[in-house]
């Protein structure tokens, strides 16, 4: 009978060997445990690796059009915001001219004319509202200011410059001349070479076959028409005009006003369509992303209670080989000697 030698060096290598390869199971079964998808998915989907690539690249780009429109979404509410303190304002403004309704006071002008001037002043300032870094009112001029800071001073220096050289006497202007002014005033005024903004609004595409407008172009003629009424009676109802010319300059900021008014409340119904095309969008890529992230979940998804006891269990093993391969490592023919 012959017997075949195995030393422990021999033994020591094959557990070494047999821990090498648990490690490098341990390292895929920690990935697939934490994440729940194949560790290597070309490995163990083969052909099949091109779909789950699809999946994942279409998934993707629903999920980075939603991510676009969060965006877009926050530049329409904050237009809207801004849109709707506009309207207020010019709201106020036509309150104050309804009220004056013949006063000829000087207090009641002069409350007038504030309230004219607080008009502008909020329009200039709600205007230039800005969402990260990008102006709301400038159409694809996001980079442009919408009106200047001396915007104000600037008009009413023109408005008055026009005034005066055909009106040195502001109490001698009839009813008539009112008439005749304010409409070649109004014909003549090149509201967008006041503005930074550009006729062309901002679009965005919303999914992968709309595309909408997401922003407003202070060009508008609601905004035009209520820098007009502000203008006019700012610098007209307390300037000592005569009754009948007054009563003039109230009726076309009444007009004015309420035009103003009309034409903002039109531009945030467009928003607001958008708003809405946005948000049905939104949930139906979302219901699209969830069904092909299923469909991606079930070609390369593992079961992570099965790959944590697998883990587990190597981890065990492992631990025992150490132990094992210590103790074969330990021993020598010196301590039987």
């Amino acid at each position: 009978m012959k017997t075949t030698p195995i030393s422990s060096q021999s033994i020591s290598t094959a557990m070494q060997l047999t821990v090498s390869n648990a490690q490098t199971e341990i390292t895929k079964l920690q990935t697939e445990a934490v994440t729940g998808t194949y560790a290597d998915v070309g490995l163990e989907l083969g052909t099949r690796t091109s779909t789950s690539l699809d999946y994942t690249r279409e998934s993707s780009r629903l999920q980075s059009i939603m991510d676009a429109n969060s965006i877009a979404e926050q530049r329409m509410d904050a237009s809207q915001l801004a849109m709707e303190n506009m309207s207020a304002s010019a709201q106020s403004l036509l309150n104050s001219v309804i009220a004056l309704s013949g006063n000829t006071d000087a207090s009641s002008l002069s409350v007038a004319k504030t309230t004219a001037m607080s008009t502008l002043e909020n329009f200039v300032s709600y205007s230039n509202t800005a969402v990260n870094g990008e102006y709301l009112f400038s159409g694809i001029n996001t980079d442009a200011q919408t009106l200047p800071d001396t915007f104000i001073t600037d008009i009413a220096a023109d408005f008055n410059a026009q005034f005066t050289t055909q009106f040195p006497d502001p109490s001698a202007v009839t009813a008539d001349d009112m008439k005749t002014f304010l409409a070649d005033y109004q014909d003549s005024f090149d509201w967008p070479s006041w503005t930074g903004a550009s006729d062309t609004t901002m679009s965005s595409r919303i999914s992968t076959s709309e595309t909408v407008s997401t922003s407003v172009s202070a060009n508008a003629d609601g905004f035009k028409s209520l820098v007009l009424a502000g203008v006019i009676s700012s610098q007209l109802v307390n300037s000592g005009l005569s009754a009948s010319a007054l009563a003039v300059v109230n009726d076309a900021t009444t007009s004015l006003a309420g035009s103003a008014i009309s034409g903002i409340d039109t531009q945030r119904s467009k928003i607001g369509l958008s708003q809405e095309r946005v948000e049905k969008a939104n949930t139906y890529m979302s219901s699209q992303k969830t069904i092909i992230d299923t469909q991606l979940t079930n070609l390369v998804g593992v079961d992570t209670y099965e790959a944590s006891t697998r883990l587990t269990t190597l981890l065990n093993q492992v631990e025992t080989s150490y132990s094992i391969t210590s103790k074969i490592q330990g021993l020598s023919l010196v301590n039987y000697l």
